[in-house]
């Protein structure tokens, strides 16, 4: 019995110390012990193809299997070698790619998501604007498109563009629509540019937005909204990979089991944390 005893403390002690700090959950998902984690908050070959909010912090077993084993990394933790933390993701076979990239076309560049360079504003308030030229789709011409301390403000092709509020759901802060939807992203440039000249919004930092997030201190209401218990949050109050498409204002409060659960999970932070 004691050299059992001793055996499993010295594999406890040699388990990655995130390992032993992560709250993976229980049991309780229908898919549990089917040796494939399908919680969402993890990534790596050793996940389900299948995700849904409703398997968060309830397929354990799996995960933590996956986690030790170095199959998995939390979404958003650093790769081993990065910052010297978190365990090994296996490396990707050497070799050429067995699909050449086309060289026949070239994709335009992706809207930006992270957060703007360092130095914000000016010391007046504004930010540096530069304007490069967008488009070049066959068919339809180039157009100027606004971009202040390195973020890409899109177009107006938005049909609520021009009516004084930011639709863009990259940003936070008083001078944002009560109605938001990823569908306008990066595409109501003119009011949000404006909006962020005059520090009316400011571009949402999934980083800083958790730090400022205390789940224990937020009054998450009732569930008298119109989509409560669905496992995803509807609260125009946050953000973040566990918020609903679409967000209206007067769902303020009116989702509480799903927004106080996945805010437990950190899969949602504050929208307006500043």
């Amino acid at each position: 019995m004691r050299l059992f005893l001793s055996g499993l403390v010295l594999i406890c002690l040699a388990l990655p110390v995130a390992a032993q700090e992560i709250d993976f959950g229980d049991d309780s998902s229908p898919w549990a012990n089917d040796g494939e984690c399908d919680d969402k908050r993890f990534s790596g070959p050793g996940m389900d193809r299948i995700l849904m909010d409703i398997d968060i912090g309830r397929d354990a077993s799996d995960c933590r299997a996956g986690y030790e084993a170095g199959l998995l990394r939390l979404v958003g933790e650093p790769v081993a070698g990065a910052s010297g933390s978190g365990p090994a993701m296996p490396s990707a076979p050497s070799g050429p790619p067995a699909t050449p990239p086309s060289t026949t076309a070239e994709m335009p560049a992706p809207v930006p998501m992270s957060p703007a360079p360092a130095g914000g504003f000016s010391a007046g308030g504004v930010g540096k604007t530069d304007r490069v030229r967008g488009g070049g789709v066959s068919g339809q011409p180039e157009v100027a498109e606004i971009v202040i301390d390195g973020i890409r403000f899109g177009d107006d092709s938005s049909p609520v563009s021009g009516d004084g509020e930011c639709d863009d759901r990259r940003f936070s802060g008083p001078g944002m629509a009560g109605v938001l939807s990823w569908e306008s992203m990066a595409r109501d440039a003119s009011d949000c540019a404006a909006l962020y000249r005059s520090g009316d919004i400011y571009l949402w930092n999934e980083v800083e937005a958790q730090a400022a997030t205390s789940c224990q201190a937020i009054d998450f209401g009732d569930d008298s909204g119109e989509y409560p218990k669905d496992y995803e949050c509807d609260d125009y109050r946050f953000e973040g990979r566990g918020v609903a498409m679409n967000l209206r204002l007067e769902l303020a409060g009116r989702d509480a089991s799903d927004c106080s659960r996945l805010c437990e999970y950190g899969m949602l932070s504050l929208r307006d944390y500043r």
